[in-house]
């Protein structure tokens, strides 16, 4: 059977609130049996339990919304002072100075938290003013006992306060580290660019959320100079501007572009700044904690060893479907593109094209003037069919073509007609000047016909053209039933 648990807060700074806030709370209450001085009427010291009472509700409230408001900076010394006055000794006054100070050092910005402690040290000697009777003597606000206690409650306030900052560094440190950790899964596997630049900068908006006040710029090299490709905590607006070569070089340049940011720290990320293709800038209304450059630093060589591995990706698929001589797909990449093209609803041909007399210029000339005409053959088909299709070298001196999306099947025949004639044209070697024709059968899309099946008329139809007599076209006729 499971004992039930009360749910502790996440993290350590907030454990650390909740822990204060109870035991100042306690503190609070247990201060509420010594009310009753001996100068104050039944109706001060009821104010002063009221007192001690809003107190311990502005603490618990604070921790409750994970705030501090600066409507409770001028009121808390007042009760503080005000509840002090009410108790049997208002030395005890420390003790209500002190829990709300230590609660309250764990919040707000460091101007709240001077203007709170100020006013907790003088809400002490004002209690001992309003009330100097402490027990049976008399302790005016200015006695030793008095201002003794007070370099106490400041130090406490001074060691609450570094407890809270280096918590909350810790924690938005490990903030920090699990944003750039997401961010390198996800960019794990991305092929694209920009998408990899989109994780990136939403990365970095995460990042900036931790940090107000500062901003993050990307520039990358571009003729002329440098292109923002990425404005972070800037105002709208600014990506895609370009800027010129100085911009790396003096940082008066990226102040005066982002108002109100004067300290920016340039990186070129372990490159030569002279020569590297990226730069980042992080600018800072004020001083820029060291450990937010490094996150930003760290996430910018993330996104650029994610578009190295991107690039290496391109390059290997490239080579894995593609001809290494004409640059053209291969019979993979083909055929992959015609299952796809036959998946549409718009007519697609496939054509075969076979050069003929390919195997004199070998024989005659030399495999490197074949090589050679073979470029220029891919060179002549991809211009030809530029816009329209996608040529393919399927091995030795056979190529393909693929039509996709043709408004009118008659066009697959225009088309062919005219690439016959472009490869017809005399080739200019470097050992010699060369014409080779080619043969080329055409294959028209039928409703259901198979990639493999349409690839097979395409090649019956260029073996049909061969016979009649090569450098021609062929059109595949289906025999009649």
């Amino acid at each position: 059977m499971s004992r039930w648990r009360l749910p502790l807060p996440d993290g350590s700074l907030n454990r650390t609130r909740l822990s204060a806030v109870v035991i100042g709370g306690l503190a609070l209450l247990s201060e509420c049996p010594q009310l009753g001085n001996a100068e104050r009427s039944p109706q001060y010291t009821r104010l002063a339990a009221a007192a001690i009472v809003v107190i311990f509700l502005i603490l618990l409230g604070t921790y409750l919304s994970r705030r501090s408001s600066w409507l409770t900076a001028l009121p808390l010394p007042v009760l503080i002072a005000v509840g002090g006055a009410g108790l049997q000794d208002p030395v005890a006054t420390t003790a209500l100075a002190m829990a709300s100070t230590i609660v309250l050092s764990l919040y707000g910005s460091k101007i709240l938290w001077v203007v709170r402690v100020a006013g907790a040290l003088i809400a002490i000697p004002v209690a001992n003013a309003i009330s100097p009777m402490s027990g049976d003597r008399v302790m005016t606000w200015n006695s030793p006992t008095v201002i003794g206690v007070l370099p106490q409650v400041l130090l406490m306030a001074v060691l609450t306060r570094g407890i809270y900052l280096a918590l909350a560094r810790q924690e938005q440190a490990a903030v920090r580290e699990s944003l750039l950790a997401r961010a390198g899964l996800a960019m794990l596997g991305v092929t694209d660019d920009e998408q990899i630049r989109d994780i990136g900068r939403q990365a970095v908006g995460e990042v900036l959320a931790l940090s107000p006040g500062v901003a993050f710029l990307v520039l990358r090299r571009c003729p002329g100079g440098f292109r923002l490709s990425t404005a972070e905590g800037t105002p709208p607006g600014l990506r895609g501007r370009e800027l010129g070569d100085e911009a790396v070089t003096d940082p008066e340049v990226l102040a005066a572009l982002v108002p109100g940011f004067g300290v920016w720290h340039l990186d070129s990320l372990g490159a030569d700044p002279a020569v590297a293709d990226v730069h980042i800038a992080v600018g800072g209304r004020r001083s820029i904690p060291a450990d937010v450059l490094d996150a930003l630093r760290n996430l910018s060589h993330q996104v650029i060893l994610a578009e190295k591995g991107c690039h290496a990706h391109a390059e290997l698929e490239h080579r894995a479907h593609h001809d290494h001589l004409t640059q053209l797909p291969t019979r993979a990449k083909f055929v992959e593109a015609v299952g796809e093209a036959l998946g549409r609803p718009a007519h697609t041909a496939v054509l075969n094209v076979d050069l003929d007399d390919f195997k004199q210029v070998n024989d005659r000339y030399g495999h490197a003037a074949g090589d050679e005409l073979l470029v220029q053959v891919a060179a002549r088909m991809t211009a030809v069919t530029a816009g329209r299709g996608l040529a393919a070298r399927l091995g030795g001196d056979e190529f393909a073509v693929l039509l996709a999306d043709l408004a009118d099947p008659l066009e697959a025949e225009r088309i062919a007609g005219l690439l016959c004639a472009t490869l017809a044209t005399p080739v200019t070697l470097t050992a010699a000047t060369v014409t080779v024709g080619a043969s080329i059968g055409v294959a028209v899309a039928e409703p259901g016909v198979t990639v493999t099946e349409l690839t097979r008329r395409a090649d019956m139809a260029m073996y049909a053209a061969k016979t009649a007599g090569k450098n021609r076209i062929e059109a595949f006729q289906p025999m009649a039933a």
